[in-house]
């Protein structure tokens, strides 16, 4: 009786969550198992709060330091009988194929808005309304070309290692693809004076 006790007790694990800026505990997870992993003890902290899907904690040993891989075990951790572990939200997370479509489609949308020569980005110059040049026409079908392979690929043969990004850091990417393809419009619509 007093053996199977003691294997009792060792058989499984305590995991204390906290929160990594206040240091306050958020959960305490009793009865883990040793061969658990990082990706269990997501999942059971989901349970208990559902807003913070996996995808969306970053949990570590160190308040400071970098993020548990989902594969690494509980037993083979630097923890005693009872692992603290801290907990921060990385934020809403966007799959990578729906980033990349994204990206993608950015550029030749842009482009097309572009190329047909909107009044409300152009006016209703007759220099922006005649006949482009063969080269701009010859651009457009490349830049398409490009960008459409590159949404087909994304789809059919591209596999992403990491399921997310931060949906926040999409932003900033878009803002430099507009940025750049106004730049590169402008190069290659320039038309030699006659």
């Amino acid at each position: 009786m007093l053996l199977s006790s003691l294997v009792g007790k060792f058989m499984f694990q305590k995991v204390e969550i906290l929160d990594w800026k206040t240091k306050q505990q958020l959960c305490f997870l009793e009865k883990v198992e040793p061969h658990a992993t990082i990706s269990d003890i997501r999942l059971m902290f989901h349970k208990l709060y559902p807003q913070w899907y996996p995808a969306r904690q970053s949990i570590r040993l160190d308040p400071k330091g970098k993020s548990l891989r989902d594969e690494e075990s509980l037993q083979l951790l630097p923890v005693g009988t009872t692992a603290t572990f801290y907990f921060k939200d990385l934020g809403p997370q966007i799959g990578w194929t729906m980033v990349f479509l994204i990206e993608y489609t950015g550029p030749l949308f842009i482009y097309f808005v572009f190329y047909f020569r909107m009044p409300f980005i152009y006016g209703l110059d007759d220099r922006f309304t005649s006949s482009r040049h063969p080269v701009v026409n010859l651009a457009c079908i490349c830049h398409s070309f490009h960008y459409i392979k590159r949404l087909i690929e994304t789809i059919f043969v591209h596999r992403f290692s990491h399921g997310t990004m931060p949906l926040r850091s999409i932003v900033k990417t878009r803002k430099k693809m507009i940025v750049s393809q106004r730049g590169l419009h402008a190069e290659l619509d320039m038309k030699p004076e006659t």
